[in-house]
């Protein structure tokens, strides 16, 4: 059963729908963006201020979109500080230049980006994979800090292609998978997956649609139960993308 939520703020929420960003990447710059915004349906004050967030983990960077009468950029939308556009969520904020002076007065949050060739309503990524250079000799580490993000060390040559490789897939992913259900079911989640929820319900979403898994997912006062249904998932994920197959594939030589 989904759970309602209540705004008692006034705030008014804008439609993931009305919010397109596409970033751009190249060889020889630091990635940029496009933000396409339809705020003309929210009856928005014309000379608010419209501001485009980008963040990850601790890292955040503000742009300047001019006003809800006239949006447009007003900086280079240039991720500068930001060493790779993985796991970049965009926010997207209207504040009011009448007091109270920075009201918040409408806000979108966790917009996914797209790349260039990808549809505008392409599937949401569960699981970024970003690059870190604060692992010290760990290879990987999930972060928790926003939703789930799979930290790799960034002292691998190449790791874009080392997260691809048989035997970082067969070690790695059952790992992560275990660990996230684990924080989500033993943290005192209710065990329901709410419609369009948070990260957390997205992830029990996807561990039901594996292979042969319950839709009743246990909570969290369940503890046997809950590390049974884990097992489960993690073992039918396993089976779905053949992962003993893989490091023997690896073992062997083979990759």
């Amino acid at each position: 059963m989904a759970i309602r939520r209540l705004n008692y703020t006034g705030r008014k929420r804008i439609r993931r729908e009305d919010v397109c960003i596409t970033i751009f990447e190249s060889d020889d710059s630091p990635p940029r963006f496009e933000a396409r915004l339809n705020l003309g349906t929210y009856e928005l004050p014309h000379e608010a201020q419209v501001f485009v967030e980008a963040y990850r983990q601790t890292t955040w960077m503000r742009f300047r979109f001019g006003t809800v009468g006239n949006v447009q950029p007003e900086d280079p939308l240039l991720l500068t500080d930001f060493g790779s556009p993985e796991g970049v969520l965009f926010r997207v904020r209207v504040s009011s230049l009448e007091n109270p002076r920075g009201k918040l007065l409408a806000e979108a949050d966790r917009i996914h980006p797209r790349k260039p060739d990808e549809q505008e309503q392409s599937r949401i990524p569960l699981l970024s994979v970003v690059p870190s250079a604060d692992l010290g000799e760990e290879v990987f580490r999930v972060d928790f800090s926003d939703r789930p993000i799979l930290l790799v060390n960034a002292k691998i040559p190449d790791w874009k292609v080392a997260t691809r490789t048989p035997v970082f897939v067969s070690l790695v992913y059952p790992a992560v998978l275990r660990e996230i259900l684990a924080r989500i079911l033993h943290l005192g989640h209710p065990g329901e997956i709410e419609e369009d929820g948070d990260w957390h319900s997205q992830w029990l979403r996807f561990a039901t649609l594996l292979p042969g898994m319950s839709t009743d997912v246990p909570a969290s006062d369940n503890q046997e139960a809950a590390d049974r249904w884990i097992d489960e998932a993690v073992g039918a994920f396993c089976r779905q993308h053949k992962m003993m197959q893989h490091f023997a594939q690896y073992w062997n030589g083979e990759g």
